[in-house]
């Protein structure tokens, strides 16, 4: 079975322009993602998927400096654009997550692509996980079916369409109480989300990329005023969330 992680990336964030290529320990947040990808043995394959506009030139450049897969497709539709990379590179499942994620769990991708062997199912989550560790299960033959089903070429927020529809089998994965924090978040939206994300990676140095999820979370369990930093910022970003998910099938 030929396994990909799709990277979604574009470069024009207005809340925090460029994001994914602000530098953290000298190097872009995106390539300590995928650093931290590159460690998982379960990837044949990891694919930077952007978009056709020229200011997104950047992320392809990155994106073979670091000897990984890219695939340039539509720039609003994403989950065209994710559906024809995995057609590109013929992969039997994905695994996706935006580039501004870049301590997603590795224990999780292994977690979710059992998960998918075990039950088939369309859509895999593990939710409760802290916002910037967990990631998507994707059948690829279920992302065709949305793409046949959608009406709107806007899909920025594309996840609605497998959980809110009612067609797809979707399975939210049990995540044990170590691991629940719904006031941790690890993804970078906002500048208070990447004074944090400076704080761990300032603390565990170069080797950040290789650290496990629980070590994370102990070292923000053993530092509470941290994890006040952005804090508010999930409020913000669910309010966001909730404006551009709006469905047309």
């Amino acid at each position: 079975m030929e396994v990909g992680f799709l990277i979604t990336a574009r470069l024009k964030s207005t809340r925090l322009p460029e994001k994914v290529m602000l530098e953290l320990n000298n190097r872009p947040l995106i390539c300590h993602m995928i650093d931290r990808l590159k460690l998982s043995n379960i990837l044949d394959r990891i694919i930077l998927c952007t978009s056709t506009n020229p200011q997104d030139k950047p992320l392809v450049d990155i994106a073979a400096n670091e000897s990984i897969d890219c695939f340039v497709g539509s720039e609003e539709d994403v989950i065209q654009r994710l559906y024809d990379s995995a057609r590109e590179f013929r992969l039997d499942y994905a695994l996706n997550v935006t580039a501004d994620c870049p301590l997603v769990s590795l224990e999780y991708l292994e977690i979710i692509l059992n998960k998918y062997v075990e039950t088939g199912a369309d859509f895999i989550t593990c939710l409760n996980l802290p916002h910037g560790f967990h990631s998507n299960g994707l059948k690829v033959d279920a992302m065709r079916r949305v793409c046949e089903i959608k009406k709107s070429r806007e899909t920025e927020v594309w996840g609605g369409y497998f959980t809110d529809t009612g067609l797809f089998d979707v399975v939210d994965i049990d995540v044990p109480p170590e691991y629940i924090r719904p006031d941790y978040r690890l993804t970078v939206d906002y500048p208070e989300d990447f004074d944090l994300l400076k704080k761990i990676f300032n603390h565990f140095g170069e080797d950040t990329y290789k650290t496990s999820m629980l070590d994370i979370i102990k070292y923000l369990d053993e530092n509470p005023q941290l994890v006040k930093i952005n804090k508010h910022c999930e409020e913000l970003y669910r309010k966001r969330l909730e404006s551009q998910n709006k469905l047309e099938v």
